[in-house]
């Protein structure tokens, strides 16, 4: 840790010059002001997602640099150390096994005899040092896995499709529900190129967390209509988004192996809080996950020389800003009865892993917290009176957020569309340790919005500043300034 330390006084020295140094935006006598806040924001994340910081990525100097820059505009705002350890102020040490590619290797047979699928249409990838699956049959689950059981996918490679938002929470049922691997249908070149730089880099878990070696992997579609033919993957494509669609059988063996090197990361979360005047009183939480895939391609056209970043500047800077300038506004004027803690976690883009750390050790009894709010993906809808609440229904919370959000002039967007993103964002670990915990984001009540972006910047290394839009996330902010104080404040809140 005293290494870490030292290195992030460096990087705080890197950050005092111009390239790190928030930029001033247009200021007005009212800090809350709708054009002072998106100004605010907007300088963070020019900082955050600038290519200096390399994309955030965990245990990298972009990790450095970038909790080196939260820690000071956090202590700045007033906030303080809350991780409760000496040893280690500001920042909690998270451990992270990193499992990275070292080879993949298919074969696929009908009837004995071999499909010739290339190889560089097919990718790979191991938790372990080496999985293999010999001999086991395909089975096409379209856009299905939590429904389906172990009798379903024993001893199968379940292949799937990719292009939905619900697709990390398909594959990992698949594999948790018993697939001898999965196989992902990629939708096209890029999608596929893309997962293939993200993933050859590694991927993490919790070091300190037992887990058996999975095997998983993605294909073309080119590959898949090789080996389904192109007019039965088709005629399956279209059946799989029929309600009572079930897996389907394909006459196709398949022999997949893949070995990956292990190497342990060192990471943090940043842990902080604005403290209240009544101690044990209960506490406030807000949440937003700082890294994001550093070095994951190119945008399409540039070249050599282009652009490698993925420099997540809604996915997550915008979240990181949001914090930083709530912040700054919750320390102006009154004091607040509960505590305010501020968490910015790691690894949340490897399967929320800086959160699950958090709620395994948390600073603070988590039963004491009557409120959580996690910030994610803020950057993308303009100003307008719609908010969306991802975990509606699963608090006792919804009265009160509901009459705040009314009490503002905002509505709330009842839709399918924002559930579907539950169980990917940071809350949801929050959720599953019983914290009352809720994301009330104006980005989410926009679901054209979403999917141009998912489909297009998200996770990509053209997420740059440019294409932010703060108009509906300054909104956000005075609308939390308003649940942080209403939650925090016995007054008006006297459960904890």
């Amino acid at each position: 840790m005293g290494a870490f330390l030292r290195l992030l006084a460096g990087a705080a020295a890197l950050c005092a010059t111009a390239s790190c140094a928030p930029m001033n935006g247009p200021r007005s006598a009212d800090p809350n002001s709708l054009q002072v806040i998106e100004a605010d924001m907007r300088a963070h994340i020019a900082v955050l997602a600038s290519d200096e910081f390399e994309g955030r990525r965990p245990g990298t100097a972009g990790e450095r640099k970038t909790l080196s820059y939260l820690a000071r505009e956090w202590q700045a705002a007033g906030l303080q150390s809350a991780t409760n350890d000496p040893a280690n102020p500001w920042f909690a040490p998270v451990e992270l096994a990193l499992w990275t590619q070292e080879s993949s290797a298919a074969r696929f047979t009908r009837y004995g005899e071999d499909i010739a699928v290339p190889a560089e249409q097919v990718t790979l990838f191991s938790s372990g040092r080496r999985s293999l699956v010999e001999g086991a049959p395909l089975l096409y689950v379209g856009r299905l896995g939590v429904a389906l059981d172990q009798s379903e996918l024993a001893g199968r490679v379940a292949v799937m499709e990719w292009d939905h938002p619900q697709r990390n929470v398909q594959r990992d049922a698949l594999l948790e529900n018993g697939a001898a691997a999965v196989l992902a249908i990629m939708p096209d070149a890029a999608s596929f190129d893309e997962l293939r730089q993200i993933r050859a880099n590694g991927a993490y878990r919790l070091a300190d967390e037992a887990a058996g070696t999975m095997l998983d992997g993605a294909i073309t579609e080119q590959a898949a209509e090789t080996l389904i033919g192109a007019a039965q993957y088709g005629a399956l494509k279209l059946v799989s988004q029929q309600s009572d669609f079930r897996p389907a059988n394909i006459d196709i063996m398949a022999t997949l192996e893949a070995t990956s090197t292990e190497a342990v990361v060192q990471t943090h979360n940043l842990v902080a809080k604005l403290p209240g005047k009544i101690p044990d009183s209960g506490a406030v939480l807000m949440m937003a996950h700082w890294d994001h895939f550093g070095m994951c391609g190119k945008v399409e056209g540039a070249g050599e020389g282009g652009d490698g970043i993925c420099n997540g500047a809604v996915d997550n800077a915008s979240g990181l800003a949001f914090l930083t300038e709530l912040a700054k506004r919750l320390n102006k004027g009154r004091t607040l009865d509960r505590d305010v803690y501020f968490v910015a976690t790691t690894a949340e883009e490897w399967g929320l892993l800086g959160a699950r750390a958090f709620t395994r050790d948390p600073p603070l009894p988590l039963e004491s917290i009557v409120a959580a709010f996690n910030v994610d993906t803020i950057g993308l809808a303009p100003r307008g009176d719609e908010v969306a609440i991802l975990g509606e229904g699963l608090t006792p919370l919804d009265t009160e957020v509901n009459a705040i959000i009314t009490r503002m002039g905002r509505t709330v967007e009842a839709s399918d569309f924002a559930a579907q993103f539950v169980k990917r964002q940071d809350g949801w670990v929050l959720l599953q340790s019983d914290v009352p915990t809720l994301m009330v984001s104006s980005a989410f009540a926009h679901p054209n919005l979403m999917r141009r972006y998912t489909n297009g910047r998200y996770h990509g290394p053209n997420d740059e500043i440019d294409d932010v839009e703060l108009g509906g996330a300054s909104e956000d902010l005075l609308l939390h300034l308003e649940l942080v104080r209403h939650f925090a404040n016995i007054s008006t809140h006297p459960g904890g």
